[in-house]
């Protein structure tokens, strides 16, 4: 009888979207991804989840540049897992930003330089080679978390506008797309597979376009996105206006009114009872007393029309922060409500850095087209995966939670659910029944690449 892992099971939930050899060889390529201690190479993998492997290892590497695997309906099916842990009434929080995935070769596609906000300041920009993704994620609160946690849904790989000289590749797409319409283009996934929830959609700067705010907002022309609102920076001198008044009959009717002052305008002239104390959900799920200055006002482009927007501007008591100014396409959110969405995007930045120490996710080496495009998704969907089986089935999460004498845990983190989630695969191990090969014993230490197998005396002998 074999022991299957909670985790493994799990996994099962995607097999309805797959072949069965190609369910079988992900499985066990995801077994090594999470027992691996270093690169999330195939042959890595492969190593690591050895007691598994039944097949030749060109099955394994043809999982990703070869199967057919429909990556859309995995996504699907991953975000219906994740919204077991968000309430029924509750809105959808999604934060969406892009990531610098570090590559380099002129064989790998794709490959462009891009700003890496890693290693860039203020006051240096750094470029480094690499593959810019732009990743959508579900924010969602874990009562053992002290803060926001985001997993990951949908990824789209960005490809620079002009194929780079040195890359010897074919184009990836046929034509080029923003980072914004990339945005676009996942938001109407994720809105579309849960038709009756409301999703708040958060953003930097890069995201504050016209085009994103016509499309995310209540009054929308898209009707599965009239559900959705947008929450990203506003810009100080940004123009605003008035309704237009009544139609005079004469010429085209106006299509906005009056220009409003901009939120530096209404700062710098603002009196004490303008603004309004909050108490904010701040960066690291710590409280914070903020104060806050809000307008409403028509935001206009030509050729984008009208967007109803709300902006509100944050102001730090204490004088450590600098003035800083926010808006959503939704004005009948509150002025907290605006600001507390936007730093929960925060918890994206902090699901890429986990991914990267604790999932490989720049020790990638492929560099086919179909497995350039799905690694990445994998790995982030993996660690998706990991903290919905952490709060669906682990009944004690203080007890994973590892501590040194000289540093104290505020919480569970991520490296805690992998090490329980790596406890979890190993049992399959641990509590099989033995080898129906005669004399034959399996040795499984701590670390996955010293395993070995060894036969008794009597079998040498024979």
């Amino acid at each position: 009888m074999t022991t299957v892992s909670t985790f493994v099971m799990l996994m099962a939930s995607f097999d309805p979207a797959l072949t069965a050899p190609t369910a079988a060889s992900l499985a066990v390529l995801l077994r090594g991804a999470v027992l691996v201690p270093r690169a999330r190479t195939v042959t890595a993998c492969l190593v690591a989840a050895w007691p598994w492997v039944k097949k030749d290892w060109q099955a394994y590497e043809n999982v990703l540049r070869r199967a057919k695997i429909n990556m859309l309906w995995l996504a699907r099916i991953l975000f219906a897992l994740v919204l077991r842990l968000v309430p029924a009434q509750a809105p959808i929080y999604l934060a969406i930003d892009e990531s610098l995935v570090r590559r380099w070769g002129p064989h790998v596609p794709a490959v462009g330089m891009h700003r890496d906000p890693v290693q860039s300041s203020h006051g240096r920009n750094a470029v480094n080679p690499g593959h810019r993704w732009v990743v959508l994620s579900v924010v969602v609160r874990l009562p053992y978390v002290n803060r926001p946690v985001a997993l990951p849904i949908l990824s789209a790989l960005y490809t620079p506008p002009q194929q780079p000289k040195r890359n010897r590749t074919e184009p990836l797409y046929r034509r080029h797309r923003t980072v914004a319409e990339l945005a676009l283009l996942l938001v109407q996934l994720v809105a579309r597979w849960a038709p009756q929830r409301r999703f708040i959609v958060a953003g930097d700067g890069a995201y504050a376009t016209h085009r994103l705010a016509r499309a995310l907002r209540p009054q929308s022309p898209h009707k599965a996105l009239r559900r959705t609102s947008l929450v990203s920076r506003f810009y100080f001198d940004g123009a605003t206006y008035a309704q237009p008044g009544p139609y005079s009959g004469v010429g085209r009717p106006r299509v906005k009114g009056q220009k409003l002052p901009s939120p530096r305008q209404v700062v710098q002239h603002a009196g004490t009872a303008q603004w309004q104390r909050a108490v904010l959900q701040w960066y690291g799920g710590q409280g914070k007393v903020m104060w806050l200055c809000s307008r409403t006002g028509l935001w206009y482009k030509a050729g984008e029309g009208v967007k109803w927007i709300r902006w509100v501007v944050v102001r730090d008591p204490q004088g450590e922060r600098r003035d800083e100014v926010f808006f959503s396409t939704d004005p009948a959110l509150s002025p907290a409500q605006i600001v507390e969405a936007f730093v929960r995007r925060w918890s994206l930045e902090t699901t890429f850095q986990e991914a990267r120490e604790h999932l490989g996710l720049e020790t990638l080496r492929n560099w086919s087209q179909k497995a350039v495009k799905r690694s990445v998704p994998f790995l982030l969907g993996l660690y998706s995966l990991i903290v919905v089986w952490f709060a669906l089935h682990v009944e004690q999460p203080e007890r994973f939670r590892l501590e040194r004498p000289w540093y104290k845990k505020p919480s569970v983190t991520f490296s805690d659910m992998l090490s329980a989630t790596r406890g979890d695969i190993l049992g399959e191990l641990l509590f099989q029944r033995p080898q129906s090969a005669p004399c034959e014993h399996l040795l499984w230490p701590l670390n996955p690449f010293s395993a070995m197998t060894h036969r008794c005396a009597k079998s040498r002998a024979a």
